[in-house]
């Protein structure tokens, strides 16, 4: 529960990136210590995590990465100068990325009732996260497909738990539909359709054309699932897909049409030359090729202008600037120790299994959001889901 509460304040109060501490976040750092505790969090910093028998498969691997990625790029950023702020704005993303080490060992013996808390709070925080902008953009549902809406500055979308939200939530109304059956099914299932549909909007309201694709693509598969499942699904969905081309139609022709405009005028947003400026930054010398520059680097960046910046835009250019070759095996490690959970998880709770898809896919491998929190929680319910073996397609 108060790892759910953490997430309400995220969604309610916080941003993805803030830019300074505020009693918001440390709120939201208080509960996540509340939830996990302060003698593993130790065991795992200082590796004596590695002769505890947790019987979680993933966890040594993990442990190993995170505790070579935790110190060795620590050292070297100190033994290079970099300002302890930067320092601390690399440190902290890591912590997140590697929140299932912390969290899933903490929960587990809370069984269905984490899996919930966790599902929930992710839902609700991309949901909260998403009416803020809303109302940024002063609700204006009628501009999409219309005109191209701003991110606004704190960049609200951005977050990877809108995304689950946009699949979640409505994943929960059909498996509410499909398995009751009844009429409070569909009265129940009302709002959660609603809140998935504001997410779905506002991402659609402010182009993210590639986030938009997964989760569409991803309730496609979900749809398909339970019409597999339930035959006599066919029929009402085929309706709501009607309904809704009948309705938005103009407006869905709209977004698609602006998302080809974004696409023919940004391209992928100068992501090749921002790889291709760390490559060249990597190899000037053995050290920064192997080590990397350390926790707190800063690179000139051809995505941004030039401007020197602590960041690059994807996890796999960030881990080589800041941990080189070294580091990118360690995180190749541990993210590879999470591939088989998600088949286990695939097999036994395919709703849930790609509605975590999209998030993890933009934060690993398109977007700066690997250094969000939501991304971490995301990571833990898809372990914690396996570990319990219970998940979202049982409402």
């Amino acid at each position: 529960m108060a790892m759910a509460g953490a997430l309400l304040l995220y969604g309610g109060l916080s941003v993805p990136a803030p830019p300074a501490l505020r009693g918001a976040e440390l709120s939201i750092g208080m509960l996540i210590l509340l939830s996990i505790g302060w003698k593993w969090p130790l065991a795992v910093a200082s590796g004596h995590a590695l002769r505890a028998r947790s019987g979680i498969g993933w966890m040594p691997m993990a442990v190993a990465a995170f505790a070579w990625l935790l110190w060795a790029p620590l050292l070297r950023g100190a033994a290079l100068g970099w300002e302890a702020a930067d320092i601390l704005r690399d440190v902290v993303p890591l912590l997140f990325l590697f929140l299932p080490v912390l969290l899933v060992p903490a929960l587990c013996s809370a069984g269905q009732t984490a899996v919930r808390a966790l599902t929930g709070g992710l839902a609700m925080a991309g949901l909260l996260l998403a009416l803020r902008w809303w109302r940024q953009a002063e609700w204006g549902f009628g501009a999409i497909g219309q005109r191209a809406m701003a991110d606004g500055g704190v960049y609200l979308l951005n977050a990877p738990s809108v995304l689950f939200a946009a699949v979640a939530l409505p994943a929960v109304a059909l498996s509410l539909i499909a398995v009751g059956g009844q009429l409070r099914h569909w009265l129940a299932a009302v709002p959660f359709a609603v809140g998935g549909a504001l997410c779905l909007a506002a991402l659609a309201g402010a182009v993210h054309r590639t986030a938009l694709g997964l989760a569409l693509l991803s309730l496609t598969l979900i749809a398909l699932w339970w019409a597999r499942q339930r035959a006599w699904l066919v029929l009402p969905l085929l309706v709501g897909l009607g309904l809704l081309i009948a309705v938005g139609g103009d407006a869905l022709v709209g977004a698609w049409q602006q998302a080809a405009e974004k696409t023919r005028l940004t391209g992928v947003n100068a992501r090749w030359e921002e790889a291709m400026a760390v490559i060249d930054h990597a190899v000037v010398t053995p050290w920064a090729l192997l080590l990397g520059d350390g926790w707190g680097a800063r690179i000139a960046n051809p995505a941004v202008g030039g401007w020197r910046v602590s960041y690059t835009h994807t996890l796999a250019s960030y881990s080589l600037l800041k941990t080189g070759v070294f580091g990118m095996v360690a995180l190749a490690a541990y993210l590879g120790a999470l591939v088989r959970p998600w088949y286990r998880l695939l097999a036994a709770d395919p709703p849930l299994a790609l509605a975590v898809v999209p998030p993890l896919l933009m934060a690993l491998c398109l977007h700066t959001s690997f250094k969000y929190l939501d991304t971490g929680v995301i990571l833990s319910l898809t372990l914690l889901a396996v570990e319990c073996r219970k998940g979202l397609s049982t409402p």
